[in-house]
């Protein structure tokens, strides 16, 4: 594979060829040279869009490391090949730079999750304002924030989610492997692509004031602060609940530096 996009080589050229195949490969080693060379593809010679969105009015970001096992994204994106070893979750990649990237839309909708009255629950409301409550106290502890007030403030009126890149580098991608079982016989082993550990991060989100009566209750870098608790605590992305798509604040002593 041979273009500059990884987003062209993941959901074009990955498939080219697997079916009429190279003189003396079969399919499988196929699909092996497409995920080496997935692999290990370098992004150092592209501009992350933050690089233009600074002169955003009010824009901020929220910078963080991926820790292990790494970040999915866009796994409900088709990629479907049925060939052994071949990724079969979709991967979200940005059309125009091919870096991986955290839609804005898919930021804003997992902050807001941990908003109440988003369900009827009254119970999982009650424990969703308890732990902005929380957040809060910390964040802006001299101040009574109306939660609700300023849950319609960020997600329904001028604050702007930007989304989430990579800081561009080197080699920032690999396979990893999921095997589901039934009964705990015919294991079905389902490989797919994730963002490694260790890779930098930069949330972009442009906010605003948040006033009551007049009066500024909550600064928009609080509001970033918050957005960086809630981020850094329940993680974004697929499979959060068995470790994938959590960050630090800090390159994780575990890792190596991939971007640099």
């Amino acid at each position: 594979m041979n273009t500059k996009n990884m987003n062209y080589m993941f959901h074009v050229e990955y498939f080219e060829g697997v079916e009429l195949q190279k003189a003396g490969t079969t399919d499988e080693n196929l699909i092996k040279e497409h995920n080496d060379d997935i692999m290990k593809f370098q992004f150092q010679d592209i501009e992350a869009p933050y690089a233009q969105w600074k002169h955003i009015p009010g824009y901020q970001e929220i910078v963080a490391y991926t820790l292990y096992p790494g970040l999915l994204i866009g796994s409900g994106n088709p990629h479907e090949i049925a060939v052994k070893g071949a990724a079969k979750l979709g991967f979200s990649f940005d059309y125009v730079t091919g870096l991986p990237y955290i839609p804005g839309s898919s930021l804003k909708g997992m902050l807001r999750a941990y908003f109440p009255g988003d369900t009827s629950d009254q119970e999982k409301n009650k424990e969703l304002e308890n732990f902005i409550s929380g957040l809060l106290s910390v964040i802006a502890s001299d101040k009574t924030v109306n939660i609700h007030n300023l849950k319609k403030d960020m997600f329904e009126g001028g604050d702007i989610f930007l989304g989430a890149f990579p800081e561009p580098g080197k080699a920032m991608l690999e396979m990893d492997y999921i095997t589901p079982h039934k009964e705990f016989k015919n294991p079905n082993p389902i490989s797919f692509l994730k963002v490694k550990p260790g890779v930098k991060f930069v949330f972009s989100v442009a906010f605003s004031d948040y006033e009551e009566d007049g009066t500024v209750v909550l600064t928009k870098e609080q509001k970033r602060k918050l957005c960086e608790e809630i981020l850094l605590l329940m993680g974004i992305g697929a499979k959060t609940n068995i470790g994938y798509g959590r960050f630090s604040k800090e390159m994780p002593k575990e890792s190596v530096r991939v971007t640099k």
